[in-house]
């Protein structure tokens, strides 16, 4: 990969907006179904609940592995070797991460207070509201942003080992041998009950990230193989990798399926193991049906799933109070197909609402990117078929 002087130099990918969209369209599809789980489990439709929320469980990883992805790909040819870079990526970080985290978590906070802890004293109170912003627990979906955090906090560092072709090589090894040693070390010594807050849990994908990231000059072509610029040899590969992932997603949401339903338990690393395959091979996919998306979908619907992708973090931040108030609607009818409806109307209305909200944020109020994040630029013009240089700028949610 040839050095350069200027990173905004570097092409975007603009696919990449489409791939963040899909994966915050699993998040929603977690959490809008995450009460069917219980409340089926005794019921026929229970399979379909089932495959729903597992199978959708790649969403953390997959935006991960974008994450890392992006990062390198955008840094590796420059580094962060100097106080004014890395001055730069810290402000940027904190200004457009760190803040509008610590401004949800609030709200957040005082919205549970307010729900089922107005009793408790000043001290106990403010004490709980300092360990939920350390540990990201103000609401169930904000530990995610500390996992982003633990890795912005290296970034540096794993960049500096990481960024040439030579040493990007050893990036998956290394990945795996993180994540399976500390899988097996907490089983076995550490029992880490919260072990998902904690970066080294996603080893693995942060360093797959890496390697995409600072390969991907060379490997962008097998990740086109659905279009028509494919090779016969990038299809071949391509569908013994669908086949697996199919087969990987499949076997892990009947994991799930036979220990919810029939009460059946095995070895924690089947599960581990399981989910690990799924969330790696759904990455992969990702990247290569986002590709295909942008090249063979219509131009309108690319430009709102783009869009969609673009504000996902604003989106990320706010839709469980959609989803919180609309469970406050009662549920009209107890049959299967009321049921069904009432999730389903809960996943649009987390999935349009929140949308609208944070597009007519961005839209009218100045400060906007303190609540949602950076200000998504708009997109002019066709939406690109080729892999060429854009001006549009990656937005991941980070």
């Amino acid at each position: 990969m040839g050095r350069i002087d200027d990173m905004s130099n570097k092409s975007s990918i603009s696919s990449l907006s489409i791939y963040r969209a899909i994966a915050m369209m699993a998040v929603l599809c977690i959490h809008a179904t995450s009460q069917t789980i219980k409340a089926t489990q005794t019921t026929d439709s229970f399979v379909v609940y089932n495959f729903l929320n597992v199978f959708s469980k790649f969403a953390v990883p997959a935006f991960l592995l974008l994450t890392s992805f992006v990062m390198f790909y955008n840094y590796c040819d420059k580094g962060l070797t100097s106080w004014s870079s890395l001055k730069e990526f810290y402000t940027k970080r904190l200004k457009l991460i760190l803040l509008p985290y610590v401004i949800c978590s609030t709200c957040y906070f005082l919205l549970n207070h307010w729900l089922a802890y107005r009793s408790r004293g000043l001290g106990d109170t403010l004490q709980a509201y300092v360990v939920s912003l350390i540990k990201g627990t103000a609401y169930t979906h904000l530990y995610y942003v500390i996992i982003l955090i633990q890795f912005y906090l290296i970034f540096p560092v794993i960049l500096y080992f990481f960024r040439s072709v030579k040493s990007a090589i050893w990036a998956i090894p290394i990945g795996f041998s993180l994540h399976w040693g500390f899988v097996i070390w907490n089983k076995l010594d550490l029992h880490i009950v919260y072990k998902g807050s904690l970066l080294v849990s996603y080893s693995i994908y942060v360093m797959v990230g890496a390697f995409i990231g600072v390969y991907w000059n060379r490997i962008q072509g097998w990740f086109n193989a659905l279009t028509p610029e494919g090779s016969r040899r990038d299809r071949w590969i391509t569908a013994v990798v669908w086949l697996v992932w199919i087969a990987a997603s499949l076997g892990h949401v009947q994991l799930w399926y036979a220990t919810y339903k029939y009460g059946m338990r095995f070895n924690t690393l089947w599960y581990e193991a399981a989910w690990n395959a799924h969330a790696l091979l759904s990455c992969v996919v990702l990247i290569q049906l986002s590709q295909y998306i942008e090249r063979r979908f219509p131009e309108r619907f690319v430009k709102l799933i783009t869009r969609f992708g673009d504000v996902s973090f604003g989106i990320y931040l706010i839709h469980p109070v959609i989803l919180y108030l609309y469970r406050k609607i009662p549920l009209g009818g107890g049959d299967s197909i009321s049921y069904a409806l009432y999730i389903g109307g809960g996943f649009l209305c987390a999935f349009l609402l929140s949308w609208a909200i944070v597009e007519l944020c961005h839209r009218y109020i100045p400060f906007s990117w303190m609540f949602f994040g950076a200000v998504p630029k708009k997109r002019s013009g066709s939406v690109q078929r080729q892999n060429q240089p854009t001006q549009t700028t990656v937005h991941p949610p980070n």
